[in-house]
């Protein structure tokens, strides 16, 4: 556990200063941005430079990228400028925002006539098509990638025909629930029909991974050997250019040697052969930043050693998976995401608001006017003043208001974030590494049976599976923490009473529960923050007021749910912020705006805190 939290705490770090520094990264690029001369030399210039940007670096791919369709727009450059809209939907997918992603790529489809710029057309439907595989929508993957292989062949864009066939291979594959030899057959001929288009073309980085993906098809067909000497191929292309490609080509070997030797009863030569290409991969994972696949890597060498029956590098692998791991799902970036998610909506919003102070300055000038016209009209300009000061004061309003729903939903954009991070990592450390530590120690006590120990050696083997059921324990709890259960499943009363019973055994404070009012369910969204809140308060009144008795009531009425809870702890003085280290208010306050609720805080020191809170829910 201990290095799952350290991940978390390293990764959180990391985050606030990669943000930090693309803050800075944005503010220059804008000023060098703005001194660029708007030629088409320029454009494509910079159309290069965003290919060659990473997926970690989308907000400066996003700057660039935005500077060039407007630019382009006004200049009338529609090729580079759909190129950019692509790579901005590409760039967008990458980073999970399926929403933006399939905006951009349809404003690339709807350029133009039909075949007009057909190679970036082609990539849009290609990644059309991952967007809809994303989503669980295979029956319009499937269209699309049709779509694709038709266009492709109607324009003689062999890469986009390669292409093509290849992702429909995915089709074939999903579809063939009894791994049918038909199939099979139908799999491996449109591959080999790819790679020959590749091989045409020279792409090398394109032919070591289709070779890699054929031999893959076999692997998992069970025809180990041939698949084997297929990946074996792709060794002929290798250049420094496609080194990242090369990625795949090691995991793969390594995968089919593994599966190779489980199905030939566990042959230690085949596991020695996979433990190899799994080495050899990490490497290169490192190089290109490849989190996923090194963790990946940790995760099956963990397994090969496993079999081989050397428990210590399987234990000292799999911890560095879960290291790792822990560091790819951390909150911090789902965070990151989700901010990137609503800044569309603010932004419709920032239009709105400038849009309605155009307005006013427009109606202040027509006022001017009109009150200069003749004296003659002065009652007439009165009344006329009188309507406008009265829309005027509308308008404000409909700006205040509008700027309130920005911060509420950048508010709901964090909260949504936080919870739903919480509920997958929840679900990662149950069942993904939770059962990972439950098979070590079932593999622990296999073990036990087949060895001869002396006392000492048993006593210090008995500690170590102790130890290692503790372990257990406390990530379940830890996982219970995150998303409880009894929330999920039983509703709000039942996860507040579970909670409260829960931390009153553990630190020996009492706690009180009591639930009032009408018999109603609310949305899951308030019952998550109406569980935060409590949890958090009560949390702080046994940690940081020390409190010896806590009494939490829950009343709700027909719209509203009032909530308070009330200590006998040391108290703090709610005049001075300095009096409020890591008591949380900031969230609770999030919250309680979230719900469109108020709060009320009376404490005093000595003398206990009460919490009195009243939320629309």
């Amino acid at each position: 556990m201990i290095f799952l939290l350290l991940a978390a705490q390293q990764q959180k770090v990391f985050s606030q200063s990669t943000m930090y520094a693309d803050s800075v990264k944005v503010d220059s690029i804008n000023k060098v941005l703005s001194h660029v001369p708007k030629t088409n030399e320029i454009f494509k210039t910079y159309l290069g430079k965003l290919d060659t940007l990473s997926n970690d670096e989308f907000i400066i791919k996003e700057v660039i990228a935005n500077w060039l369709i407007s630019n382009c727009e006004k200049t009338g450059n529609v090729e580079i400028k759909i190129q950019a809209q692509q790579l901005l939907g590409r760039t967008f997918y990458n980073t999970g925002n399926y929403t933006l992603a399939n905006e951009y790529l349809n404003k690339v489809l709807a350029t133009g006539k039909e075949d007009d710029y057909f190679e970036t057309k082609s990539k849009a439907l290609e990644a059309q098509a991952q967007v809809f595989s994303q989503t669980e929508q295979f029956d319009k993957q499937k269209e699309y990638i049709l779509r694709n292989l038709v266009f492709a062949q109607k324009n003689n864009y062999k890469a986009g025909i390669a292409t093509a066939k290849e992702n429909y291979t995915s089709v074939l594959e999903r579809n063939d629930n009894e791994t049918g030899k038909d199939t099979f057959n139908l799999i491996i001929k449109t591959l080999n029909e790819s790679l020959l288009l590749w091989l045409e073309l020279k792409d090398t980085a394109k032919i070591i991974h289709t070779y890699t993906y054929l031999g893959q098809t076999y692997g998992d067909y069970r025809h180990f050997d041939t698949g084997i000497n297929i990946v074996l191929k792709a060794k002929e292309y290798f250049t420094n250019r496609n080194r990242e490609t090369i990625i795949f080509y090691y995991f793969i070997l390594g995968k089919t040697y593994f599966n190779k030797a489980r199905a030939n009863n566990k042959n230690s030569g085949d596991f020695k052969n996979a433990i190899n290409y799994f080495e050899a991969c990490i490497p290169l994972a490192k190089e290109f930043n490849n989190k996923k696949q090194e963790a990946w890597c940790y995760d099956w060498l963990s397994a090969s050693y496993k079999f081989l029956g050397n428990y210590t590098q399987a234990y000292n692998y799999l911890e560095k998976h879960s290291y790792l791991y822990g560091s790819i799902v951390s909150e911090s970036n789902f965070k990151q995401l989700a901010a990137v998610e609503h800044k569309y909506e603010k932004e419709k919003q920032d239009k709105e608001i400038i849009q309605l102070n155009a307005d006013n300055k427009q109606k202040s000038l027509f006022n001017k006017i009109l009150f200069g016209a003749a004296a003659a009209l002065v009652f007439i300009g009165f009344l006329g003043y009188r309507n406008f000061k009265s829309k005027q004061k509308i308008q404000k309003q409909q700006i205040t208001e509008l700027e309130k729903e920005k911060q509420l939903m950048a508010v709901d954009a964090m909260l949504k974030g936080q919870e739903e991070e919480r509920g997958r990592l929840a679900k990662d450390l149950h069942d993904g590494l939770g059962g990972m530590l439950s098979g070590v120690k079932l593999s622990f006590s296999n073990m036990k049976e087949n060895l001869i120990l002396d006392a000492d050696t048993a006593v210090r083997f008995e500690r170590s599976i102790s130890q290692l059921d503790n372990t257990i324990a406390e990530l379940r709890k830890v996982a219970h923490n995150l998303m409880p259960e009894a929330l999920v499943k039983f509703g709000l009363k039942s996860a507040v009473e579970d909670f409260c019973e829960t931390l009153q055994s553990s630190s020996g404070c009492k706690i009180m529960y009591q639930q009032l009012g009408a018999e109603r369910d609310l949305e899951n969204i308030a019952n998550v923050n109406i569980y935060r809140i409590i949890q958090e308060l009560v949390n702080n009144a046994v940690k940081h007021a020390h409190a010896k008795q806590i009494i939490v009531q829950l009343t709700k009425l027909p719209a509203k749910v009032l909530l308070s809870v009330e200590d006998d702890g040391e108290g703090f003085d709610v005049n001075n912020p300095d009096a409020l280290p890591g008591i949380g208010l900031t969230n609770i306050n999030n919250r309680v705006q979230y719900l469109n609720g108020k709060i009320d805080v009376s404490s005093k020191k000595d003398e206990g805190t009460a919490f009195n809170i009243e939320v629309t829910a």
